[in-house]
């Protein structure tokens, strides 16, 4: 009897559908660039001359940057008001972009995709508290926030295709170039389309606390990624530095007021078994993805729009089975929804290990889908169990830790299987860094099992929401 008042409220008029596709265009091109940087790493490699531990910095900059700045993102918008950070995001993303197309060296690129992760870190959370502003019906926004993940996971499928196509036709620094217009157009159209805040705040933001542990997870995945190619001293006094920033963060964190990261939440069992499958579960895709499609080019002789055809599986089958993935959870255990969906996962990177010895059809392709079907398991349950654990003031930033997780994960991934590979470890076959990046996968499926199995369906209540094995 109710069906017909929710699709009332759910539907959109034409301004509704110009604003989310605003604040969806935005995540697009940042989600492109996170998943196309893979499909441009060979020819940056060979335009600049770079050594593998550097060429992996190009690639986890962004991630670290990203995983870094994302709490304070959400922070800023609270305070200097939505519209004006996401525009403020938009526009250093538009630069990075354009500056990353101009670099002449390693330094200056890996600079540029810092920046790039910054922007998008400060983007993504303004545009979720847009939808929420501009869309107050529960429906419509339930509806707007379904269709703003989807064109995000759209866009990591979208960005190997077109960043392989467009470094094929015109060259890596092309690609780069592509996202500088799309932010001019958001830049330009916001101010006349999103609504502007009427209870814009001032107040002090923790940028130092952002900064601190940003440049400590930039100087460990740099150690990490160094490990086998820097003298050992090198690599211990940059790693202890970066471990220290890190550290000298969390005590930061358990002494403020208000904290980006309240550490109470880090010991609830359903939100650190959430975090773990996304930091292991991202570890060994990113890494992987990292690994393949460089292999691709570099040793199979193959283009970068082959190397982008080749992963577009993994993002369809992310796109297409992320609904019914969410509907499962919702009906199941989702504990059981987030270890079956490692478990999947960890069978497709065993196959990327016979990726690029084998024949695409055998290797590749089966091993793209079966990750893909992964991820769309793993990261819905992963979310509901962090919604259902959380209190309802801190669901923001316990979908933040959520995120730094996946994109702290691929960062230290993306560095540790290029340490692997160049080691003296390192298989004939090339295979050790995927190796490694199996055991990333296994290793969080053990660790959510020792958590969750075991436990009662429903352990605790938190303001009226369900802990436990199955989301009400």
């Amino acid at each position: 009897m109710n069906i017909r008042p929710r699709q009332a409220d759910a539907r959109f008029d034409r301004n509704a559908w110009t604003r989310l596709a605003l604040l969806c265009t935005a995540i697009l091109f940042e989600g492109m660039s996170l998943s196309g940087i893979n499909v441009q790493l060979a020819e940056i490699q060979r335009d600049l001359g770079l050594p593998v531990d550097r060429l992996q910095l190009v690639a986890s900059a962004f991630l670290t940057a990203y995983a870094g700045c994302l709490l304070v993102g959400g922070r800023c918008a609270d305070r200097w008001g939505r519209r004006r950070v996401f525009l403020l995001g938009v526009a250093i993303f538009g630069a990075a972009s354009l500056g990353a197309a101009l670099a002449r060296g390693a330094l200056e690129l890996i600079a540029a995709r810092a920046a790039q992760g910054a922007g998008a870190a400060i983007t993504a959370p303004a545009a979720v508290a847009l939808i929420v502003a501009e869309f107050p019906t529960v429906a419509a926004r339930n509806r707007a926030l379904g269709i703003f993940s989807a064109m995000g996971a759209a866009g990591f499928s979208l960005g190997v295709v077109a960043g392989g196509f467009v470094t094929t036709s015109f060259g890596w620094r092309w690609a780069f170039v592509l996202y500088v217009p799309l932010c001019v157009v958001v830049l330009a159209l916001a101010p006349r389309v999103l609504t502007r805040d009427s209870n814009e705040e001032r107040g002090a933001v923790a940028w130092r606390h952002a900064l601190l542990v940003t440049t400590g997870l930039i100087l460990l995945v740099y150690a990490i990624g160094r490990a086998f190619a820097a003298p050992p001293g090198e690599v211990i006094a940059v790693g202890g530095i970066g471990l220290s920033c890190v550290i000298a963060f969390l005590l930061l964190q358990s002494r403020t007021a208000e904290p980006l990261l309240p550490l109470p939440l880090l010991f609830d069992r359903s939100i650190a078994a959430a975090s773990m499958a996304l930091a292991g579960a991202f570890a060994g895709i990113t890494g992987a993805m990292f690994l393949v499609s460089t292999a691709l080019q570099e040793r199979d002789g193959h283009s970068p729009l082959f190397a982008g055809l080749a992963f577009l599986p993994q993002g369809l089958a992310v796109g297409l089975l992320s609904a019914p993935a969410t509907r499962l959870a919702a009906r199941w255990p989702v504990t059981r929804v987030l270890l079956a969906g490692l478990g999947v996962l960890v069978l497709g990177q065993l196959l990327y290990t016979g990726a690029t010895g084998g024949g695409y059809v055998a290797h590749l392709l089966p091993a793209a889908i079966l990750v893909g079907t992964g991820i769309a398991l793993i990261y819905p349950a992963a979310t509901m169990m962090t919604a259902a654990a959380a209190r309802m003031h801190e669901q923001g930033v316990a979908s933040g830790i959520l995120t730094t997780c996946q994109q702290a994960g691929g960062a230290l991934g993306v560095a540790a299987v290029t340490a692997i590979q160049g080691s003296a470890l390192a298989n004939e076959g090339g295979t050790s860094g995927l190796w490694a990046c199996v055991a990333f996968a296994g290793v969080a499926l053990a660790a959510c099992a020792f958590l969750l199995l075991g436990r009662p369906q429903v352990s605790s209540r938190r303001d009226g929401v369900s802990v436990g094995g199955r989301i009400p």
